[in-house]
């Protein structure tokens, strides 16, 4: 009978089992240990190479981060740079992917070689950091997000999505007295939600990931991202080390904290919204990143 397996294909199998253990394992241990370090107390952390499970778990390292303004500062930051760049990104993206899909646009092959040639052409960080500073950015929040406006690949992919729909639902809507912003928000949107999902939770990581620009363009302190602050606790130890002594004299008059603990609590608070949302659009990521891909 065919629905018998053979001895090969169920140790096939017991192997493939083993290979993804094996890679949740090797993915999944960075981020626990993370974790552990950010409630570990400085005892312990010093009297072992690697704690899987502490023997006293403390938050004051978590306590510390939301007790200063810096971290409420670049949270509030990163949100109104993930949620308006997200927002704005998604619109431009769409509505340039849309519009070029029509081959009657006047001048849409060129425009579509110029854009292309953007891939293989970089201009370099000097007339990048040019360009942003003569549109008057340098210290503003818009200076995240309108540099990174668009990605040009998720233009082209779903471009490519917009080919592929059928051309009679638009021709029926059009019979049925539609203009083209009605077809677009009525009856395209409406088909595209596994690529809107998908490329929302894209441009949503890459905003949210975002630390370059707010390095390169933003000098105030409390402008910049939370990745921004994350850099700076890692290689401007010395600061963190001033901000954790003013913190240790609040709750007690001695060292609470020590700067691994703050460094990889941060990084947990930058991860977990993150977390929260995933699963929310997991249904629709896998169809939405392959969807598209055949039609070019």
């Amino acid at each position: 009978m065919s629905s018998l397996r053979s001895r090969g294909d169920k140790v096939f199998d017991v192997f493939n089992v083993l290979f993804v253990v094996l890679v949740c394992l090797v993915m999944l241990l960075p981020v626990y240990m993370m974790v552990i370090t950010s409630v570990i107390t400085v005892a312990e952390y010093n009297s072992a190479p690697i704690i899987l499970w502490p023997r006293e778990f403390t938050l004051s390292s978590y306590r510390y981060l939301f007790s200063t303004d810096d971290i409420i500062h670049a949270f509030g930051v990163t949100v109104f740079v993930t949620v308006v760049g997200t927002l704005l990104s998604m619109f431009f993206t769409l509505g340039m992917a849309y519009g070029l899909s029509k081959p009657f646009l006047p001048g849409a092959g060129f425009i579509m070689r110029a854009l292309v040639l953007t891939m293989f052409i970089d201009s370099g960080l000097i007339p990048f950091y040019l360009l942003v500073k003569g549109m008057h950015l340098n210290n503003n929040l818009f200076a995240n997000i309108v540099p990174s406006l668009v990605s040009l690949w998720n233009f082209l992919v779903i471009r490519s999505f917009f080919q592929g729909l059928p051309k009679e639902i638009e021709d029926a809507a059009e019979v049925d007295g539609a203009s083209y912003y009605q077809m677009f928000f009525r009856v395209i949107l409406p088909l595209s939600k596994p690529v809107l999902a998908t490329f929302t939770l894209f441009y949503g990581v890459g905003y949210w990931n975002s630390w370059y620009n707010s390095m390169l363009f933003v000098q105030k302190a409390e402008l910049h991202t939370l990745q921004h602050l994350l850099r700076r606790m890692v290689v401007n130890q010395e600061t963190l080390w001033g901000m954790q002594e003013s913190f240790a004299s609040s709750v007690g008059g001695r060292m609470a904290l020590f700067t691994e603990s703050v460094q990889m609590a941060a990084c947990v608070v930058a991860m977990v919204p993150i977390l929260c949302v995933y699963p929310f659009l997991q249904k629709y990521f896998v169809k939405g990143v392959m969807i598209g891909s055949i039609k070019g």
